[in-house]
């Protein structure tokens, strides 16, 4: 799960900075982390970020976090 929130920020952190035209250290700014963390986190660093930060980095990315919980299935 983790590492699908990872990839999808990574993803959308391409695209906006490809729109907007924005440096590392504008984009860190922006999603409230410093230059380095962006970095780490771009280059496959994610085990550096608690679940809730990477949430809230998504949030400010307008992406759509859902977390689904189930039991496991038990026959009989």
């Amino acid at each position: 799960m983790k590492r699908d929130v990872i990839v999808a920020i990574q993803t959308r952190i391409a695209l906006v900075r490809d729109q907007e035209e924005l440096t590392q250290v504008q984009m860190a700014a922006l999603l409230g982390i410093t230059q380095p963390r962006l970095n780490a986190l771009l280059n496959d660093h994610g085990e550096l970020f608690s679940l809730e930060a990477l949430i809230e980095i998504a949030t400010k990315l307008e992406l759509n976090v859902r977390l689904s919980i189930s039991r496991p299935y038990r026959d009989g």
